[in-house]
């Protein structure tokens, strides 16, 4: 990255670092696993290493058959979160991976050799945005997303919950220091929620799925009222100068996959809770807003990604606004 970038990236890198805490264990654990999978591609030379969720992309792309007959051998690393993710594909650990627009666009900005090469969009429908959430108690005295005025809000530091919280701020005309912000990891949020210790907590996916299903707790506001926002697949540079042609080839069929999904909304929901074992119902509310159609990738993302970025700024979140030069390749068209 250019030395101008790193120099603006500063506040940017130091976020990251607070994003990446959470997932040292779980990177830990996992390095056995990208070296084992490293070593098996390692055979394969025109393979890909691809980072994952359980429940996500691979059992999707099973279900919609896009596993069939693929012509060079897919080997997949699990992961429990973005920034372990992410430090894999900056080490070389895998290819491609899909993760949230916030975490990659601090990682980029932070120095990653990385680069988005697939980028998606919720389709519109009445049940879009609602799996990203302001969640209270069901006691609570909290009724209209205008009472969390004062109160506690917990989420991830810089993550995609934070960015919602701060949009619905815009949305509704309060400030960013109109709550106290309380920075947990969604396990270490459920719990203080139950005990009283906050007042909100901003998330997302299965989570939110699971607070309103099966806690019956409520929310007070969600994403349903604010545009879409995209997410993206991103690969290193390596393996971008290395396997253009297999990464092409998964994109396309990651598009096919996320096209079938909107018409079969049970069967990947099925999938999702055997891979899981979340509930039926849980998953079948979560893959709402996993279907999306894919979106260009150039200079309307960087733009997005500069919109988030000067939230989080003018919330004393970072310093400065990093530079995304270079961080979208719009050579891997999402159809053929």
């Amino acid at each position: 990255m250019a030395e101008a970038s790193q120099v603006e990236g500063a506040s940017a890198r130091r976020l990251w670092l607070v994003l990446a805490v959470a997932g040292v264990l779980a990177l830990l654990v996992l390095g056995g696993l990208w070296l084992r999978q490293r070593d098996a591609t390692a055979d394969h030379g025109a393979g890909l290493i691809v980072g994952d969720q359980r429940g996500g992309v691979q059992a999707l792309l099973q279900a919609a058959g896009e596993l069939d007959h693929v012509p060079y051998k897919i080997e997949w690393a699990l992961f429990p979160a973005a920034a372990p993710l992410l430090e894999a594909l900056n080490s070389d650990a895998i290819d491609i991976g899909g993760v949230g627009a916030q975490p990659f666009a601090f990682a980029y900005a932070s120095g990653a050799k990385i680069k988005v090469v697939y980028a998606a969009r919720q389709i519109d429908s009445p049940v879009r945005g609602e799996g990203s959430a302001i969640i209270v108690p069901a006691a609570s005295p909290l009724h209209r997303f205008e009472d969390i005025k004062g109160r506690k809000l917990a989420t991830i530091r810089g993550s995609a919950g934070q960015d919602l919280a701060l949009r619905l701020f815009e949305r509704h005309g309060l400030k960013p220091h109109d709550v106290t912000w309380v920075y947990l990891n969604n396990a270490e949020a459920k719990g203080a929620l139950a005990t009283g210790s906050i007042d909100a907590w901003s998330t997302w996916g299965p989570y939110v799925g699971y607070a309103l299903l099966k806690d019956h707790q409520r929310a007070i506001g969600n994403a349903r009222e604010l545009p879409a926002q995209a997410g993206f697949y991103a690969a290193n540079d390596k393996a971008i100068a290395a396997k253009h042609a297999q990464i092409t080839d998964f994109v396309h069929r990651l598009a096919r996959a996320r096209k079938w999904a909107a018409g079969h909304k049970d069967e990947y929901a099925a999938v999702m809770a055997k891979e899981t074992g979340l509930p039926l119902d849980v998953a079948r509310f979560t893959v709402n807003d996993y279907i999306t159609d894919p979106v260009p990738v150039g200079d309307g993302l960087r733009a997005e990604q500069n919109a988030i970025f000067n939230r989080y700024k003018a919330a004393g979140i970072i310093d400065k606004v990093p530079d995304l030069t270079g961080a979208f390749d719009p050579s891997f068209p999402p159809n053929p």
